[in-house]
């Protein structure tokens, strides 16, 4: 059985909630969903405290767990175990073989669901315990929601809430509060009891949600891209008034730059922006190269990889001088409109 995405666990859980499932994924709010709805689905809320099973899995041992999973349903004719981050590849080979049994065995009226929340699942140890979830199971990998997912979720939910949003709004609500799926869903709830029945706009969002540090440093670098140095260094001053964290903020810079190096390195050799997302880690943030593609036309690969150079600089003399951060930001921002400059 393939690993199932979030579309293929909610066509399962319409038909057989119970059952062994390993859980996860870099979408946090996500697992949460589903972990939620497979407790509803298996536990009567009035016998929750015999049916229901919760273990922190860097505590638990794997042998409690599989007494639970044994005890029949009190009053109910399904019960439910969820394992929180059990460190599942360092098991020996005697909980391994425990981990076999438990899931060749696990009654039909059990739901045992094993989330990793904050747990990285990977490397080959990994691969043996998907298998083993595969062949009793379901293996479920949820990860976060490329852009135009998440346009839809925002559009259908603020349809939902009797507040249309404006052709081109959701994407820029994706721009502005990043791409965290519980993030999303937080700021569209604020935006519709703010519009209160009319349509969302761009204004509504700058007036209503706070933009991440990556959002307002690439209104610096667009800025700058188009020659508005005078705007770039306001928009720079207003986000050091707002004591943000100098090296946090040339990190942000340093990570533009970077987006755009790897997509006109790409365009260069004949490629697309979207081909450099798999060869990195851009999980959801696909829109991240998109607008790197955008903002750096015009500019040549060796121009930007000068800008990273300086970038580079900026942050040695960050981490090893007493220059004041402020005055070493707003320096690297002059010199990097010299170095557009010459290309434009």
């Amino acid at each position: 059985m393939p690993v199932l995405s979030e579309s293929g666990l909610k066509e399962k859980l319409r038909s057989t909630p119970t059952g062994a499932y390993l859980i996860y994924g870099d979408e946090d709010y996500l697992k949460k969903v589903y972990v939620d709805r497979i407790i509803d689905k298996t536990v009567d809320k009035s016998f929750e405290d015999f049916n229901l099973h919760v273990f922190d899995g860097n505590e638990a041992v794997l042998g409690d767990v599989y007494d639970s999973a044994q005890a029949f349903p009190v009053m109910s004719e399904t019960n439910c175990i969820v394992v929180k981050d059990m460190p599942l590849d360092t098991l020996d080979t005697g909980n391994v073989a425990l981990l076999n049994e438990l899931l060749s065995e696990l009654p039909e009226s059990c739901a045992l669901v094993f989330c990793m929340i904050s747990r990285s699942v990977s490397g080959e140890k990994w691969k043996k315990i998907i298998n083993l979830f595969d062949t009793f199971g379901s293996v479920v990998k949820l990860d976060k929601k490329e852009k135009n997912d998440l346009v839809r979720t925002i559009e259908k939910g603020a349809e939902k809430r009797g507040a249309p949003f404006a052709a081109g709004v959701a994407s820029y609500l994706i721009s502005c509060v990043g791409s965290d799926l519980n993030t999303v869903i937080n700021e569209t709830d604020k935006l519709c009891s703010y519009a209160k029945g009319r349509t969302v706009t761009k204004d509504d969002v700058d007036a209503v949600c706070p933009k991440t540090l990556e959002a307002k440093v690439f209104d610096i670098t667009k800025a700058l891209h188009s020659g508005r140095f005078s705007i770039a260094q306001q928009k720079l001053s207003n986000v050091i008034a707002q004591k943000e964290d100098p090296l946090m903020i040339l990190g942000a810079f340093i990570m533009s730059y970077t987006d755009m190096y790897r997509v006109r390195a790409a365009v260069t050799a004949g490629k697309r922006a979207e081909d450099v997302a798999k060869l990195y880690n851009y999980s959801g943030k696909v829109f991240r190269l998109t607008n790197a593609q955008r903002e750096s036309h015009g500019l040549s690969l060796s121009s930007i990889y000068s800008c990273i150079e300086l970038l580079a600089e900026a942050d040695r003399m960050m981490k090893s001088s007493s220059v004041s951060k402020t005055l070493i930001l707003e320096q690297t921002l002059a010199r990097l409109a010299i170095y557009e400059g010459n290309d434009r």
